[in-house]
């Protein structure tokens, strides 16, 4: 009986160097395959770093969009140029975003300026001592338990009282709730047989401007002349096209009985140039205190790392030519006494001056 053996396989030379090639190439691929399992949690390896997060990229659009679209910088005294060559050297190419955020929020901080915000997804950087070191001159809480006490309506964003049987009350908290025509014609039509109205918009941030146009419209019978808005047409300090603004009467309901409009410092923005509106009408009187002003209307700018840039980019000016920029005065000036705790109030003596006004 015969056995077979298997023997060793003999190769020629060129099998050989066909199949060392064909291994070479299996371990190519081999290799490309680890390669991209592993690649996209250390891409940051391979690549450089991401020329839109910049410090230096990002200082600079900060610095030069503010240069060519801020309106204050002759009012306010401010030398941006001297301010560049203080911060710019700060700036490091490693910084992190933490640190240069809180660098180019000093920076900005410079301007006095409410309307002037950085915003990141970890902050937003403000001025507020536009009102921190003003009397508060407003607690709902004293509306709400001693002349409220829960008989408002709630029209649109407006809440409406009838204080007495001659004066009613309406209470505004944002311009950035508009206010329809049908809003107002219920309040006006309502009002005709009273001797006046109060409209309380302390502690009124702003919003949008329109709607305080809409509401002045109600309580003037002629056109007024009510400032000057200068808006930013180059990029030049002093580049700025002028916008006459007018107050027309509404060709619906108006109201011409004595009307108090109550701010404090925390009317502001849209609230400023309401104030400004309304001060025009010779119907109607400001009482409490100065507004907080930001009559600059602010401009955007997206930044290269994702961060938000605003910036006034306007300036308005009454008739007489001054800039509302630092608030509007009251006619009447009246305040509420400071106490250890509000709720111990029961009275708000801006709003029995209004009454005391409208009633003599």
């Amino acid at each position: 009986m015969t056995r077979n053996t298997l023997l060793p396989e003999k190769h020629s030379p060129e099998t050989t160097r066909l199949k060392k090639n064909t291994h070479k190439k299996a371990m190519f691929i081999w290799g490309i395959a680890i390669l991209g399992v592993f690649l996209p949690a250390c891409e940051k390896i391979f690549m450089e770093a991401d020329p839109s997060e910049d410090p230096v990229r990002v200082f600079e659009e900060i610095w030069d969009f503010t240069d060519r679209y801020y309106s204050f910088f002759e009012e306010k005294g401010v030398d941006w140029d001297a301010l560049y060559d203080e911060y710019r050297p700060q700036v490091e190419p490693d910084m992190n975003p933490v640190d240069l955020f809180d660098l180019c929020a000093d920076m900005l901080y410079e301007l006095r300026d409410g309307h002037v915000n950085l915003l990141s997804s970890f902050d937003r950087s403000r001025y507020w001592k536009w009102y921190l070191d003003s009397p508060e001159n407003f607690y709902y809480s004293i509306i709400e338990r001693h002349y409220l006490q829960g008989n408002q309506r709630y029209v649109g964003p407006l809440q409406f009282v009838f204080l007495n049987p001659q004066v009613a009350y309406v209470y505004y908290g944002s311009f950035a709730n508009p206010v329809s025509e049908d809003n107002l014609d219920l309040i006006i039509n309502s009002i005709q047989d009273l001797d006046g109205l109060i409209i309380d918009v302390r502690h009124n941030g702003g919003g949008d401007p329109t709607n305080g146009r809409n509401i002045a419209r109600r309580f003037t019978n002629e056109r007024v002349f009510a400032g000057t808005n200068f808006i930013k047409s180059g990029p030049g300090h002093d580049d700025f096209s002028e916008h006459r603004v007018f107050i027309d009467p509404h060709d619906g309901p108006r109201f011409s009985g004595k009307v108090m409009l109550l701010t404090n410092r925390r009317s502001y923005s849209a609230t400023t140039y309401f104030a400004q509106y309304m001060r025009q009408l010779d119907n109607v009187t400001l009482v409490g205190d100065t507004t907080g002003g930001g009559a600059g209307l602010p401009a955007f700018r997206d930044l290269p790392n994702g961060w938000l840039l605003r910036v006034s980019s306007s300036k308005f000016y009454d008739p007489a030519g001054k800039s509302i920029e630092s608030g509007v005065p009251p006619d009447v000036y009246a305040e509420i006494p400071e106490v250890n705790d509000n709720l111990l109030l029961t009275r708000d003596p801006i709003i029995d001056k209004a009454i005391e006004m409208i009633l003599e």
